[in-house]
């Protein structure tokens, strides 16, 4: 876990030798990962080398090339074995990871589903086959925040695995920490923190106290005591995490910078910025020379380096930082309003362009939390003309191949030193670059050739001036901004603007929207007190002072007022203020 991130088959054995020993120390690496890698089905070594054919388009992400080949090698398989065969499953897990890896998770669940069902038929409810399917399932139904779903999933791998695996094999503690980590996603940390302890424990027997993957779960740990505030517990871990990085890793690795970052976040959370600086910067570098400018990961560290910046009051330092995020639509709302705020007040932008500035960051916010809904609707769009339908096709498995690059980029960092090869990571680095040449150039063509569907896929930030002109003269737009710690409510009228920041967070927003929501509700009409349960005046009172209070003297005087809400805010009436 990294903080600010929002990141084979078992067989039954006997207790660990000095030779399974160091093939579990190998394994540990995708002990890890919640899925597996792709099956290859047994029977025929023509489709053993169809499904390693298939792998090594999945990896490049070439996924159109990698689709239709893994559709044939599961339809071969079928008419040859039947619906019920273990390759037939095999093929079926196969695509269902291709999907899933390409963004398709509704066309993997029943894959996976399927492939699990025919698992459970051949070898039985309890055999340890079905575990890693079980898991796969369950990362799925993780990624889609379906937690309640993900969990029995979860637990029955983790089950089936206690049951045949020995006490120390990597395999239990990969279960062990997939659940503890759905957990953790959930804030349980209760239920996450002893399941973490005892995959470090099996971790540190199989491969020793120095091993990657024990920094890994230490890492995990001082994160879980790190947010409860327990930092006297939580600093050891992450420093004994961050030694066993370097030290194994090199000073250079991804891991590296991950520790690094999480223990600059450690002391950021105490006050202590002086220690906090300069393990965000040496995180950053890492991460430029490692993965690129451009990657999530270097995102990341800019987004925390420029927010320690400004809360040591050092705007001028994260201004540049912030810009530069912007620019690559890679800027968090909890980053860049506040610094943009700051900046504006400190005369070290124009107002109008704080603002511009801050609207395209929100704006852009939206348009990624939608993506998935316009993506499928694009699609529909372009299938009814060939040549858009080209493009569009074409734009989208560039993303995929880029996606997997980037994957594929950190991998190859993480590599030990002397495994490393500088002139296939040299080559992916290019063929990264030449992916957002040649999207920036569609971009345009769809542009110029289909104007409509541009606007609906990629539509551009609009800027406060072209909000104004869409204004009548007694209207005001209104909109508001949630992020963790406080939220900005901005008004915008045809003739002026303005915006503030809101002292109250998400968490603090949802408790007071939910308890005048409850005065809603019709149930409340009567107590048996007597008292009216209906429409609490006071709290809806201090709703409106918190969240427009500020703004009134903008919009005061205008008859429509047109609110864009956020978060928990969606939940308010506004229509009725």
């Amino acid at each position: 876990m990294d903080a600010r991130a929002r990141r084979g088959g078992p067989r039954n054995q006997s207790p660990l030798s000095m030779k399974s020993r160091h093939r579990f120390a190998l394994s540990l690496w995708l002990a890890l990962a919640a899925g597996s890698c792709l099956a290859a089905p047994s029977s025929a070594q023509t489709a053993a080398a169809r499904s390693a054919e298939i792998a090594e388009l999945s990896k490049a992400g070439k996924y159109s090339e990698a689709i239709p080949l893994a559709q044939k090698l599961l339809a071969d398989m079928e008419k040859t074995h039947g619906p019920d065969h273990r390759d037939v499953a095999a093929a079926l897990n196969n695509l269902g990871m291709i999907y899933g890896s390409s963004g398709r998770d509704a066309e993997a669940d029943p894959l996976y589903r399927r492939a699990l069902a025919i698992l459970e038929k051949l070898n039985g409810l309890d055999s340890a086959e079905v575990a890693p399917e079980l898991n796969n399932l369950a990362a799925l139904y993780q990624r889609q925040e379906r937690y309640g779903e993900a969990e029995p999933l979860f637990k029955r791998a983790l089950l089936i695995r206690e049951k045949s695996l020995p006490p120390s094999h990597p395999d239990l503690g990969q279960s062990l920490n997939n659940l503890a980590t759905l957990y953790e996603k959930q804030g349980r940390h209760s239920d996450s923190e002893p399941l973490f302890r005892r995959a470090l424990a099996i971790y540190e027997k199989a491969a020793g106290p120095e091993h990657p993957a024990v920094a890994t779960l230490l890492n995990n740990l001082g994160q879980v005591d790190k947010v409860q505030g327990r930092y006297r517990e939580a600093e050891p871990l992450i420093k004994r995490s961050l030694a066993i990085r370097e030290k194994v890793l090199g000073p250079d690795h991804p891991d590296v910078a991950r520790s690094l970052n999480n223990l600059a976040d450690f002391y950021e959370r105490q006050g202590r910025y002086v220690e906090a600086e300069p393990l965000y910067q040496r995180a950053l570098a890492v991460r430029e020379r490692a993965v690129g400018a451009d990657h999530p990961d270097t995102a990341m560290s800019a987004n925390n380096l420029a927010l320690l910046y400004r809360a040591e009051g050092r705007a001028a330092d994260a201004l540049p930082l912030v810009q530069r995020l912007i620019g690559s639509g890679r800027a968090q709302l909890r980053v860049a309003l506040p610094v943009l705020f700051d900046a504006q007040g400190q005369r070290l932008l124009q107002a109008e362009a704080a603002l511009d500035a801050a609207l395209d960051v929100i704006q852009r916010g939206t348009q990624s939390q939608a993506a998935p809904a316009v993506n499928k609707l694009a699609v529909r769009i372009a299938a009814g003309n060939d040549r858009l339908a080209e493009l569009v096709r074409r734009d989208q498995d560039l993303g995929s191949e880029a996606e997997a690059l980037d994957k594929a980029i950190v991998a190859a960092v993480s590599k030990d030193r002397s495994k490393r090869d500088a002139v296939a990571e040299a080559r992916a680095k290019t063929r990264l670059a030449a992916i957002s040449t040649e999207r920036a150039s569609l971009q345009k063509t769809l542009a110029a050739e289909f104007p409509d569907y541009a606007a609906l896929s990629n539509p551009l930030p609009m800027t406060a001036k072209e909000i104004q002109a869409l204004l009548a003269s007694d209207e005001a737009m209104v909109l508001f901004a949630v992020t963790e710690k406080e939220s900005y409510a901005f008004a915008i009228t045809r003739e002026s603007f303005d915006w503030k920041p809101l002292p109250l967070g998400a968490d603090a927003l949802s408790q007071k929207v939910a308890s005048f929501r409850r005065g809603l509700d019709l149930a409340n009409l009567g107590e048996g007190s007597g008292k009216s349960g209906l429409f609490d005046l006071t709290l809806a009172n201090e709703l409106y002072t918190a969240l427009l209070a500020s703004l009134e003297p903008l919009v005061k005087d205008k008859r429509s007022l047109l609110v864009a809400p956020s978060g928990a805010l969606t939940a308010l009436p506004f229509i009725f203020w």
